[in-house]
């Protein structure tokens, strides 16, 4: 449930800038921690990343590097990085100050200069040729990373109001800036889409005005190719914009840095707020283009977020209270787009043509096979496996056996967690697969037990149980909504850094595009807005209306035709978004079986909406697992009914005050059993106790490391090597010595400090004293407030509260040590 956060009062970078410079220079692009590096507040990290960047990206190449010697040497040219680098600072200043200027300008717009449209397509096309430059540089220095900074900002803007509700305006109204609030504008797209993170593109109006629009979280795949991209919006496209922001940088919010200077367009802020019409829509009728042009595709064609052609007729003829009729439909039309919508990874808009062919008398009663077989399919991708199970109960015909089998197979697998929570076996196989999958997705049911959604005096909502349970017992088995691992498809070689320079927070890639997901999953199934807009943003942003609302324990869409047609497209607030997952979601976590596991920028970010409604605790009462994009969460002790179920936001194996600095963001201070023993231990022994952790704890850890390095050798293998052993290990326990004199004489055997310094001390103490190394084992299993059975058994009687995995390792060191 944490962010990747740094102060960013001195960040001042411009990443293109800076990566084209380095690459005209010969140099390394940045690898995931230089990158982050680039963060640093502190003046000596610039020459320190200049250093380590100012090496020859083709050294092994005998004339480049003469070359390079012949123009400078290795001092000149990391002076001239450490120059790159303060150059990008000031680029990156002036957008801040921009964003800045352009809030306290709102209030006193000046009006839109009108710009040839032929200015703007130029401009253009030369945007579209840069971004074809650099995604060829970024494959050219692969596996370095070349990537996309973009800026935040506070201020944003969604539209709440229907188009009912709205005028429409044009240019000749426009001011900048200025949020247009209570009209609506048409734009045409009249340029080829250009992709960064946000999608821009030269937009008309009907007086023949032109001007620049871009959208925020138009897509999570930032790796589509031209034609894939301008399939989705092709030219004479025309959409409708609610409550249009008129921006001097209309790129601000998911555009390069340009080092302030932006240029005047429309940025919409959330893709809510966009709607892609028919050139037969209602709204359009009377509508006078200065210059006509042909509708850019057949009405059977869905482009970006429409739905299905059958459901707009159908939506159309309910909205306007009338008998539904559509004369002569060919089902494999249907059939067609419903495909095309599962392959857009649209679900609901599948179902809503579904149920638009259900109103409209298409599918046969009993339903033709083929038919049930295309149901079973969308029902299947709304993880509603009852259901699809449902739609092929009949007997198939013989050629369609395999099909059915097939499918029935895949439907029973993805249940055997429906009822009681998945078995032994299935969490074996997905940890398996989370270990050797680079992005993995499951498909099985979710399960939750025996829990309930209760208010928490002064800490808002959290989960109770609603009967006793026992250490073990499985409690939620949930998927993550909008998943996004740095190994996806639209990740790769498209990394993301975004500065939100009000709040002083950095997010990497998965974070970025999670949010993309995020709102296209709600946007896609109105059902899921509760479990997301009902969880909280942070204490910063004022709760979404949903969040007083009771909170479900489970979501599926409506299975009656005309309430799933008529359900209201969400208003999804792109900052309430990113606050939830800021606050409510887990990650930014390293994947194992990322390419680039270890490095910082390959995490993957989790929003577990469900999970998310647990409050925090240093010492926990559950233990989740993750297993790829699902989490399994148990009871870690026996618990009574009524006792609420808490997690860790932080790790309850740091300090007091680093676990306090970083709950801060929450607005919350932790009074937890574990808190209450730091506490009474004193401020001055805190002090102290954190001091040493900082200061003496990690050389002895680098030093461990090293020695370990090589694996265990035997005793005999030279006196040397046992020497080596026992010094480490004298120091690690000297270490753990010192710690223990800042607890409390009265605290009892939980002391998490020192579980790691007694495990290693163990593993270096074995080679010569394995009496010794395994009353050091158990000593670090005790401090993690775990319990030991009898000398014989070695058992562990009570499961520990801190330190899960090594007191993993330690009860396997034991049998090792045995």
């Amino acid at each position: 449930m944490w962010s990747l956060q740094d102060s960013l009062a001195n960040v001042r970078r411009r990443m293109e800038e800076l990566l084209r410079s380095l690459r005209n220079l010969d140099l390394s692009a940045p690898n995931g921690e230089q990158v982050l590096a680039l963060f640093s507040e502190y003046p000596h990290v610039d020459k320190q990343l200049a250093q380590q960047l100012a090496v020859p990206a083709r050294l092994e190449s005998s004339d480049v590097k003469e070359g390079i010697d012949a123009m400078m040497d290795a001092a000149l040219l990391s002076g001239a990085t450490e120059a790159m680098l303060q150059n990008y600072n000031r680029a990156l200043e002036k957008d801040t100050e921009l964003l800045h200027n352009e809030h306290k300008q709102i209030y006193a717009p000046k009006p839109v200069k009108r710009v040839p449209l032929k200015a703007l397509l130029a401009a253009q096309h030369a945007t579209i040729r840069r971004r074809e430059e650099e995604a060829k540089a970024a494959s050219e220095n692969a596996p370095f990373y070349v990537v996309r900074q973009i800026n935040d900002t506070v201020h944003t803007f969604y539209s709440t109001r229907h188009v009912a509700e709205l005028t429409r305006v044009d240019m000749d109204e426009f001011a900048v800036p200025k949020r247009l609030e209570g009209r609506y504008v048409l734009v045409r797209v009249a340029s080829p889409l250009s992709l960064y993170c946000s999608c821009s593109f030269v937009g008309q109006l009907p007086s023949g005005a032109a001007i620049f629009v871009s959208i925020a979280y138009f897509t999570h795949d930032l790796s589509l190719p031209s034609d894939a991209l301008n399939a989705l919006l092709p030219i004479g496209t025309v959409c409708l914009i609610r409550e249009p922001y008129i921006s001097t940088n209309y790129l601000g919010v998911g555009g390069p840095i340009s080092g302030g200077k932006g240029a005047v367009g429309i940025r919409v802020d959330t893709p809510s707020d966009v709607q892609v019409l028919d050139s037969v829509a209602p709204i359009l009728q009377g509508v006078v283009w200065d210059s006509p042009c042909e509708p850019p595709a057949p009405p059977t064609r869905i482009l970006w977020r429409q739905e299905g052609p059958l459901t707009r007729v159908v939506q159309h003829q309910l909205a306007q209270q009338r008998p539904v009729h559509v004369p002569d439909v060919a089902k494999a039309r249907v059939h067609e787009s419903i495909r095309q919508l599962l392959l857009m990874e649209r679900p609901g808009a599948a179902w809503r043509e579904w149920q638009a062919a259900v109103l409209a008398g298409i599918w046969n009663d009993p339903l033709a096979c083929e038919d049930a077989l295309l149901k079973f399919d969308v029902l299947f991708a709304l993880h509603t496996y009852q259901a699809a199970l449902d739609a092929i109960a009949l007997d198939p015909p013989e050629a369609l056996l395999s099909e059915y089998t097939h499918r029935k197979t895949k439907v029973t697998s993805a249940m055997q967690s429906h009822t009681s929570g998945p078995s032994d076996a299935l969490l074996q196989h997905m940890f398996a697969a989370t270990l050797t999958q680079s992005t993995p997705r499951f498909d099985y049911a979710e399960y939750v037990g025996p829990v309930a959604v209760q208010d928490i005096p002064n800490a808002g909502r959290g989960l109770v149980l609603t009967k006793d349970v026992k250490e073990g017992t499985l409690l939620l088995f949930c998927r993550a909504i909008g998943s996004s691992y740095s190994a996806d498809k639209g990740c790769c070689e498209r990394q993301i850094l975004r500065c939100d320079v009000g709040r002083g927070v950095s997010s990497t890639t998965t974070q970025v595009l999670a949010a993309a997901r995020c709102i296209h999953a709600i946007l896609d199934r109105p059902e899921l807005a509760h479990p997301l807009l009902g969880l909280t943003a942070g204490p910063d942003i004022p709760h979404d209306p949903l969040v007083q609302a009771p909170y479900p324990l489970r979501w599926e869409p409506p299975s009656d035709p005309q309430a799933a047609l008529e359900a209201a497209t969400p208003h999804v607030s792109s900052a309430y978004i990113n606050g939830v997952l800021r606050f409510n979601a887990f990650g930014p976590a390293p994947m194992p079986a990322a390419a680039s596991a270890g490095d910082p920028m390959a995490n993957s970010t989790m929003p577990h909406p469900l999970p998310a409604i647990l409050n925090h605790a240093c010492l926990p009462t559950v233990s989740s697992v993750f297993l790829g994009d699902m989490v399994a969460t148990r009871a870690l002790h026996p618990l009574q009914k009524g006792t609420q179920i808490m997690h860790q936001y932080v790790q309850g194996e740091l300090a007091y005050q680093t676990r306090q600095k970083l709950l801060a963001k929450h607005k919350f201070v932790c009074k937890c059993g574990l808190c209450e023993r730091d506490l009474g231990d004193g401020i001055a022994q805190q002090r102290t106790r954190e001091e040493l952790l900082a200061t003496m704890l990690p050389p002895l850890l680098e030093r461990s490391r090293a020695l370990h390095k090589g694996g265990f050798a035997p005793a005999s293998s030279g006196t040397d090597l046992l020497k080596a052993h026992r010094e480490i290990a004298a120091s690690l326990l000297a270490f753990v010595d010192n710690v223990q004199a800042t607890y409390h004489s009265s605290r009892d055997a939980l002391r998490p400090d020192i579980v790691d310094p007694l495990h290693l001390a163990a593993s270096h103490t074995r080679l010569s004293d394995p009496v010794k190394a395994i009353a050091l084992a158990e000593a670090a299993i005790t401090a993690s407030g775990a319990v030991l059975g009898s000398a014989q058994g070695r058992a562990i009687c009570q499961l520990p509260y801190v330190h899960f995995d090594s007191a993993m390792e330690c009860m396997l060191s034991l049998a090792a040590f045995a």
